[in-house]
């Protein structure tokens, strides 16, 4: 098991992320995925269940997500597209590289 360390003073880390992932993140920032005024932003609500459901998973346990609606078609299969883009563009770089050098979603 690996501890990492928290430390109280936040730091800045660069990470390599493929331009169609950040496009990803950057519209889900556009479409309100965070709320708050600068200095006191965070997720909304819904999303921070869903974060709290993928975090139950990765310590070992199970979740059930329904989507109740995909409300608007055109903006939930843009991000689908995104994802799919991103995944995609990922995995090639990594490959090409022989090695991880960015997020793959």
């Amino acid at each position: 098991m690996t501890n990492y360390p928290f430390s109280s003073n936040p730091r800045l880390v660069g990470y390599q992320l493929t331009e169609s992932l950040y496009g990803y993140l950057q519209r889900a920032l556009d479409l309100g995925a965070v709320e708050g005024s600068l200095g006191d932003m965070k997720v909304t609500p819904e999303i921070a269940t869903l974060m709290q459901a993928i975090n139950a998973v990765l310590a070992g346990g199970k979740v059930k997500v329904d989507i109740e609606s995909r409300g608007n078609p055109d903006i939930f299969n843009e991000l689908n597209r995104r994802l799919e883009a991103a995944a995609k563009d990922s995995n090639s770089i990594n490959k090409a590289a022989g090695y991880y050098v960015t997020l793959v979603n």
